[in-house]
């Protein structure tokens, strides 16, 4: 599948404010996001809670729908921004030295370099994000369907010596037919309920906890957002678009943000006129 050159966000002018201000893009957990289904699994109702995502449209052509349901018609934009616009990582010397485990090596495709997460950011933390190894994908396009299997699928595994496996790349990566309107593709990070430390150290008791978030018995303690850094290139051929009734003092604001935190970006008036 062809991944599309640029996609489309549209968002409100705060949260264009605090990507500008921030050079951020902020994921979602799947709790959080506008259909309440995606959180669910055929066997969980907390595995979504593992999963955040970035959700982008492919359509070139502005969309009253979506214009109305996440931007404002008045005081909202639409950002047109480079596919996998996110700054790439590697890892320090000091943070190598404590990464000698194969099994860490392993679970970032086998190099310290051009990861799609700071690494160190995670090292004390009780997650990471299977996405930070640079060989995994991170934008996947969204199918659409009213098949329950794919909507609620089955993802838990449980093993002869009592240990349990979840599938979550299995979420967020299908809608019901009603939202197909969006021809959404987003940004997916899914997260590993056992730190980078755990990881190296082989902890017996953080294995047991991942194994208890997967059966609902605890919270696996996901932040609800997370912020990925935009690169220089991406941010720099940013283009943003108006929306079709942006008032006056909405338009002053939206040029007075530009003109601070991204002079030169192209900022054009929305081609769709409504009453």
């Amino acid at each position: 599948m062809e991944t599309p050159a640029v996609l489309y966000h549209y968002a409100s002018l705060d949260t264009l404010a605090l990507i500008l201000h921030n050079r951020t893009i902020r994921f979602s957990r799947l709790d959080k996001v506008d259909d309440p289904q995606e959180q669910r699994s055929a066997d969980s109702q907390n595995l979504g809670k593992m999963k955040l995502v970035s959700c982008w449209t492919s359509s070139d052509e502005e969309s009253i729908p979506m214009w109305r349901e996440y931007a404002g018609a008045e005081c909202g934009v639409r950002i047109q921004m480079k596919s996998h616009p996110f700054r790439r990582y590697s890892v320090s010397t000091e943070s190598l030295n404590k990464l000698s485990s194969e099994a860490v090596l392993n679970a970032l495709g086998g190099s310290f370099d051009g990861l799609h997460l700071p690494l160190e950011e995670f090292w004390d933390k009780d997650y990471f994000f299977f996405e930070t190894a640079r060989n995994i994908n991170m934008l996947h396009k969204v199918e659409y369907t009213n098949d329950e299997s794919l909507l609620f699928p089955k993802v838990i595994s449980t093993f002869g010596n009592g240990g349990v496996e979840a599938k979550i790349l299995a979420l967020g990566v299908h809608k019901a037919a009603a939202w197909s309107y969006q021809q959404e593709w987003r940004y997916i990070l899914s997260a590993v309920p056992i730190g980078i430390a755990s990881v190296s150290n082989v902890r017996i008791d953080r294995v047991q906890r991942a194994n208890d978030i997967i059966l609902d018995k605890c919270n696996p303690g996901i932040p609800p957002y997370y912020d990925l850094v935009i690169s220089d290139e991406a941010f720099s051929s940013m283009k943003i678009v108006s929306s079709p009734k942006m008032t006056n003092g909405n338009r002053v604001i939206l040029d007075a943000l530009v003109e601070k935190y991204a002079p030169g970006i192209e900022v054009a008036e929305s081609s769709i006129e409504l009453a």
